[in-house]
């Protein structure tokens, strides 16, 4: 359950990164 919790974590860290490098595609 605790690596499902730390994936979500990196997945939602990674697109937040991802919004902040390309916001014309946000």
């Amino acid at each position: 359950m605790i690596s499902v919790l730390f994936i979500l974590s990196i997945a939602v860290f990674i697109y937040l990164l991802y919004v902040l490098i390309k916001p014309e595609k946000f």
